[in-house]
């Protein structure tokens, strides 16, 4: 296979530190001693350790103690051993800031996240950047932080796939989606298993089961909700994204969104004037794809190859790189057009990567 070209990772990760974060706090809240974010069922994602993520040297991880600089100092030597351009990271954590039950907190939070991640990661790479959260169940205050958090220099928003009152096609955050339109900000749905309960996963025994359920389960539910309530159709120029759960279920859910707008469009979907599938493939969303996905292709080919990015999930314990970029480039099942889309242009695009810098 030729020599492939650099990559712009459309979805790594920092493992950002609490105390860190804390120290952005603004009065009162820099007073408080609490978590900044709800916790959940303490499961064993590391399985006794046997699982411990990305390895950064012979008997060294990538550990959620390190500082940022020691991260950033880590990821540019990922990068630079595996021609990786830019990184596009989202935080591990602070995603959860919705969850907050304390309103004003939540949107305290949600500042001196941005402004660490401004501050402690972006302001010292012109190789990462880094996405910001929002207090959703704040609108107004979310629609004020998506317009100072991108002025700091975040490309876009990480919003969880649980931890919201309502489905996010919901008219409460539809101010929300038309700030982001209008100041450029990518907004990025992005698969957890946090909240497991929200969609059923406390009946399920074991990590192994939640994992393997609720990512697939709460990403449906959101983009059945965003898409069925207009999402795309009431901002035509914002940037979607679903990520983290692979692509593969896209052509099985959007015919069964196509058989149901078909017959209740008219009164349950009235702003979709064209089926679901339609109205995703006109649009400005992308996937991030697994590299071992068996229809991988056949995915490609239903919706266009101008929708799929690629994701390293550096350094979560899940991730296979740099495995799977090889993988991918590798597979004879792909044009390398089609590969170049996956690990480059798309991402550069959802994430309006022409504005930005880049480090040769």
């Amino acid at each position: 296979m030729s020599e492939r070209p650099p990559i712009i990772d459309a979805d790594g990760h920092i493992l950002e530190r609490q105390s860190d974060i804390a120290k952005y706090l603004q009065p009162p809240w820099d007073r408080r001693t609490t978590p900044l974010f709800p916790g959940d069922q303490p499961w064993d994602h590391q399985l006794f350790h046997t699982r411990p993520g990305t390895q950064i040297g012979h008997d060294r991880y990538y550990e959620g103690d390190m500082s940022p600089d020691e991260q950033i100092a880590e990821w540019h030597r990922i990068m630079d051993r595996e021609a990786i351009e830019l990184a596009v990271c989202f935080p591990t954590g602070s995603g959860n800031v919705p969850k907050i039950h304390e309103h004003d907190f939540q949107v305290a939070v949600a500042r001196a996240c941005n402004d660490h991640f401004a501050q402690e990661y972006n302001a010292r790479s012109d190789r990462i950047r880094c996405v910001g959260v929002l207090p959703l169940e704040e609108p107004a205050a979310a629609v004020a932080e998506v317009r100072r958090a991108t002025e700091l220099g975040l490309p876009g928003f990480e919003l969880l796939t649980t931890g919201t009152e309502r489905g996010l096609g919901d008219p409460r955050y539809h101010p929300i989606f038309a700030e982001a339109e209008r100041v450029g900000a990518a907004m990025c749905i992005h698969g957890t298993r946090g909240s497991a309960g929200e969609v059923g996963g406390l009946k399920l025994a074991n990590f192994n089961e939640v994992h393997c359920y609720v990512f697939p389960a709460a990403m449906l539910l959101q983009f059945t909700s965003v898409i069925f309530q207009g999402i795309p159709v009431l901002f035509p120029n914002l940037r979607l994204a679903f990520l983290e759960i692979g692509v593969s279920w896209l052509p099985y859910y959007l015919d069964r969104m196509d058989e149901h707008w078909e017959k209740r469009a008219e009164y349950e979907a009235p702003l979709l004037k064209k089926k679901p599938s339609d109205v995703v493939r006109e649009s400005k969303i992308y996937f991030s794809i697994e590299a071992g996905e068996s229809l991988l292709p056949q995915t490609v080919d239903y919706l266009g190859a101008d929708h799929f990015v690629y994701a390293s999930d550096i350094p979560h314990w899940d991730n296979e790189f740099p495995e799977s970029v090889e993988h991918l480039w590798n597979r004879p099942d792909l044009s390398r057009d089609i590969k170049e889309k996956i690990i480059y242009h798309n991402a550069k695009s959802l994430f309006a990567l022409d504005k930005v810098p880049l480090a040769a």
